[in-house]
């Protein structure tokens, strides 16, 4: 049985939720999940988490996305993107921006910010998916999100498409962040072309498309880079037992540490713990065998 994280090049037009039960399907899997998904109109890297690798979906959600997007300005959609119904702005004039005028304008974008999801988003309210809301005509109030803009560069600009590279916080919409980006140039834009270039520390030349899953045993990522650097600490045969039936175990460590992970004798991850006042306890718990 494997575990680990498969890394999908997500064909476009194509959901994140149909890729998975497409590779449940090819690889016979028993249980596995999506993490971060992808609109079908996006490319690029959408992480699968397989069996024991579900327990740690969390830290690879957690970590910053690099995207490449191009963007048509001085039109505006519905949805934020070519799936909706595309307006021009009467009184726009596009042939007045300029790169300058772009570089500075997102420029403005980088750092903390608050943004309000779209309508059209996979994100609940009161257990509704937004977009069936949409859908329907219903627009509802959303509660702005905490989001982070790390980095913004203009890749080009060609024929009033602006191609950029940004890399941000978990949570944020591209497809508003160019919305915002366009309002703010004051001509509209909507966002033409998307793609997952990174996640965290995985790279784009660690992904792998459909016609590679007959060898996935070579392109599967192990539970452990998932972590990133998160500390450990490697338990002897007696202390695995006890962390394994729920005990706790006193360790030498002075630090509190909130999540660590834990390795038998053999280095291989058994679970990830909390240590409070010298005493470590079990979080979630590794178990090959399930």
């Amino acid at each position: 049985m494997i575990h680990g994280t498969i890394l999908l090049d997500k064909p476009k037009n194509i959901t994140s939720n149909k890729a998975l039960s497409i590779i449940k399907k090819e690889l016979s899997l028993r249980k596995a999940g999506v993490v971060g998904i992808l609109d079908p109109l996006a490319s690029g890297m959408l992480p699968i988490v397989v069996n024991q690798a579900t327990k740690l979906a969390k830290f690879v959600e957690s970590y910053e996305k690099e995207y490449l997007v191009t963007s048509q300005l001085g039109f505006t959609s519905t949805t934020g993107d070519e799936e909706g119904i595309i307006s021009s702005l009467k009184k726009t004039n596009v042939k007045k921006i300029n790169i300058k005028h772009i570089k500075d304008t997102i420029k403005s974008f980088l750092g903390e910010q608050k943004q309000i999801p779209p309508m059209y988003s996979g994100l609940k309210v009161n257990g509704t998916k937004l977009y069936k809301l949409a859908r329907k005509g219903i627009t509802i109030k959303r509660q702005p999100r905490n989001i982070n803009i790390f980095d913004i560069k203009l890749v080009h600009y060609i024929d009033s498409q602006m191609t950029l590279n940004i890399t941000c916080s978990k949570g944020t919409y591209i497809r508003t962040l160019i919305e915002s980006i366009g309002h703010k140039l004051d001509v509209g834009a909507y966002t033409k072309e998307l793609r997952r270039l990174r996640i965290g520390h995985f790279k784009e030349n660690q992904m792998i498309t459909f016609d590679k899953l007959h060898d996935i045993s070579n392109h599967i990522i192990p539970l452990e880079p998932m972590l990133g650097d998160m500390k450990f600490i490697v338990l002897n045969r007696e202390d695995e037992i006890k962390i394994r039936n729920g005990q706790k175990i006193y360790t030498k460590y002075d630090t509190n540490y909130h999540e660590i992970a834990m390795k038998n004798i053999n280095h291989q991850l058994i679970g990830i713990g909390n240590i409070k006042d010298h005493y470590m306890g079990p979080k979630r718990l590794i178990n090959f065998d399930e």
